[in-house]
Formats: structure tokens, C-alpha cells, sequence
């Protein structure tokens, strides 16, 4: 097991250096004027006043490489999802008119280029959120660090994921009795369930150290969480989580602007990540209703759970108002230094529980979820009240 997580460990650490890479410069979302949603507006226009003549210069000649980029793009989308050439021909001319990448269009399903008013572009994510949340892209980060996350939550008696034992570099430090249990091994820094282990029935802390890698990085060993009852039959063999947005509002406080609940589409997955195959499902914000599901790369539409019939859409979720109170207070009191994050939220047996938090949380899935722009809402008035308050 070891050598595995070491493969899977050594490719995100090459997946973080071309992340921040490509996010090292933010693309303009045009070639002369701004084309964006409209609560982007008057950031844009406030970007475009300030810029010299060679940054202007190179954000054209960037605009017209991006426009050059676009049929190929749509080509090659039309052919991943099995779109056909109508689509195509349609995609090219949207996006050239509009500045959006092909594959946007086809994620949210876009038919209508009014539709994109709304739409926050995920090539504009990235700068927009290092505007806002500067920290959160910094080696200070402390939601990019399991170990440092969990140990702020304990201190703040938030309810999180006990944890079990910690690895560095190899090293074992065992911090409670894991005997009896089933256990979740995960590497500190993961993003999108890279490199999760289940430990199903440790014996002892022998057995454990035995199962835990010994090479370079830093792990984490925690209780594997179990499934509210309410949703067991959404949840397969992977622990469904909720992704809930918090934003700081006008007056400070932590406003919940979004919030997107994720779950397992096939026995035998162990995270219900995106990536994993796992299927999304906007949630009403006032009640907790989940809305019709879908994968967050194609596929179809799921009124019902595709392996066990249960109902997806109007399902409510259990404890939904406390989660809200979680994450309002969370933010609130102990992670104050963010402007937005992302919270992974477990509702269990004995009540919503952290998972993790994130200050990168995305655009693509709340907005493929919703079949709606994250600019319409809540979330795009507070982005642009945040963008306008930065010099």
C-alpha cells in the first residue's frame, strides 16, 4: 500500500506545481472589452481602466489566441459528450461571441448566450479568488492542511472527524487506541480524494503501523464517519458529503450562498468526488431540498439514484439547519481570515460534522448542479462587493 500512496502522492505534488502554474496568470476575459456576467462588470471595467499599455497588449494578444483556440476546442468537446456537429457549429459561435471556453458551455449546458450573464467563467475563478482570499493560496494556508485544519477544529470544539494517528515522513504517532475501528488514511494535502484509503477493522496500533507508508510526506489517520440513516440509501459505500459555500456578507458576517450535495453513482467507490464518478445535486438553501441530480462531467439527469431507485429529487437533508449553523460559526469565530470557503460538511447519526474546509471551493460544480450562474444569487453580489473593496 505504501508504494501506491507514494505514486498517488507524488503525482499531486507534480498536479499542484502546473495548478498553480497555469493560475499564475489570469485571462482577461476578452480581447479589447470585457465580456463577462454582470456582477463582474464593474470589476472588469475597473481592471481594463487601470491597465498600462503592455498589459493591455498582452491581454489582446492572449484574447485573440483564446478566440483562435476556440473551434478546436468545440471540436473536441463535441466529441468527448457525443454532442454532434450542430452543437459544434452552435458552441464556436456562442463562444466566440461571449469569451467561454467550449467545454463551459457543454458542463453548463448552456443553449442560450443570455444564459451566460449569470455564469462566473472557471478560467476567471482562479484570479478572482487569489483577489478575495489571498491566503488561501499561500504555504500558510491552514484549509490546505488536513492536520492543521482538524487541530484548529479541536481546539474550537468543532465537531470533526477525531483523529487517530498522524505519519510524517514515515514517522507514527499514534494518538488514541485504534483497536476495533475503521479508520481513513489520507494524505494532508489531498485534493478531490487522492490518495483516500479505507483501514477497514484495525486490530491494534501494531497493525495500524503496519498499514500506514513509510516514505516522504504527511498523513493523516482519522475515524471513517458514518451516514446519517437518512441518506444510506443514497450513499453506497462512500460517505456523501455536502460542499456548503460560506461568504462573508456586507457587515461581516458568514453568509451560506451555496451549497451543493455530493454522493456515490456505483458500489464501490470509496469518495464521492466528481472525479470518482459521483453525482451532484443542488440543495435549497431555506429547506434543505435536494434538487435533480447529475455527474459533474456529462451524463445524464437522476430523479432517482441509478443503482438503488431511492428518490433524489425533493429529498430533504437531515439536520440542515444545524449544518448552516456549522459552517456559519465556523467561519465566524475560528476561521475568520477567509473571505469564502468551501466547507465539506458529513451529515451523521449525531449530527452534521467538518470534513474539511477549502478556500479554492470552485465554480463548475455548484453552477452544473444548479443549472443556474453563481452570478445571479447571493454568491456574485458578494463577490463583487469584496472585488470592489480590494485597491
Amino acid at each position: 500500500m505504501a508504494a501506491l500512496d507514494l505514486t498517488v502522492r507524488g503525482r499531486r505534488m507534480g498536479y499542484d506545481s502546473f495548478y498553480f502554474l497555469k493560475k499564475a496568470y489570469g485571462i482577461y476575459p476578452g480581447v479589447v472589452a470585457p465580456v463577462s456576467a454582470r456582477c463582474l462588470q464593474a470589476h472588469y471595467a475597473q481592471r481594463q481602466a487601470r491597465r498600462g499599455p503592455a498589459r493591455a497588449a498582452l491581454d489582446a494578444v492572449v484574447g485573440l489566441a483564446f478566440q483562435a483556440w476556440i473551434p478546436g476546442r468545440a471540436a473536441k468537446v463535441a466529441r468527448k459528450f457525443d454532442l454532434g456537429e450542430a452543437w459544434r457549429r452552435r458552441a464556436v459561435e456562442i463562444a466566440h461571441a461571449r469569451f467561454v471556453d467550449p467545454n463551459d458551455l457543454a458542463l453548463f449546458r448552456i443553449e442560450d448566450p443570455a444564459q451566460l450573464d449569470g455564469y462566473i467563467r472557471r478560467f476567471e475563478d482562479a484570479a478572482l479568488n487569489k483577489r478575495i482570499n489571498p491566503l488561501g493560496w499561500t504555504r500558510e494556508c491552514v484549509l490546505a492542511d488536513k492536520v492543521r485544519f482538524e487541530a484548529r477544529c479541536a481546539s474550537a470544539h468543532l465537531p470533526s472527524p477525531r483523529t487517530v494517528a498522524v505519519v510524517v515522513d514515515g514517522r507514527v504517532e499514534i494518538k488514541t487506541d485504534p483497536a476495533g475501528r475503521d479508520l481513513v488514511l489520507k494524505p494532508a494535502d489531498g485534493e478531490g480524494g487522492d490518495g483516500v484509503v479505507i483501514l477497514e477493522r484495525v486490530a491494534d496500533a501494531a497493525d495500524l503501523s503496519a498499514r500506514l507508508p513509510r516514505g516522504r510526506g504527511v498523513w493523516l489517520v482519522q475515524d471513517r464517519v458514518a451516514t446519517h440513516p437518512a441518506l444510506r440509501d443514497l450513499a453506497l459505500d462512500a460517505l456523501p458529503t455536502v460542499r456548503i459555500v460560506t461568504m462573508v456578507d456586507e457587515v461581516g458576517a458568514p453568509e451560506v450562498v451555496s451549497a451543493t450535495f455530493r454522493f456515490a453513482s456505483v458500489r464501490g467507490a470509496k469518495v464521492d468526488n466528481m472525479k470518482a464518478g459521483g453525482l451532484i445535486a443542488a440543495v435549497d438553501l431555506p429547506v434543505g431540498s435536494l434538487g435533480v441530480a447529475c455527474k459533474g462531467y456529462g451524463g445524464g439527469d437522476h430523479a432517482v439514484h441509478p443503482v438503488t431507485g431511492a428518490a433524489i429529487a425533493g429529498r430533504m437533508l437531515p439536520d440542515w439547519a444545524a449544518a448552516k449553523g456549522l459552517v456559519r460559526r465556523a467561519h465566524a469565530e475560528v476561521f475568520p481570515d477567509y473571505a469564502l470557503i468551501g466547507w465539506d460538511v458529513a451529515l451523521t447519526p449525531n449530527g452534521p460534522v467538518l470534513i474539511e474546509g477549502n478556500g479554492k471551493p470552485g465554480v463548475l460544480m455548484p453552477q452544473r448542479a444548479a443549472r443556474q450562474g453563481l452570478g445571479v444569487g447571493r454568491y456574485g453580489a458578494l463577490l463583487a462587493y469584496h472585488l470592489a473593496m480590494k485597491p
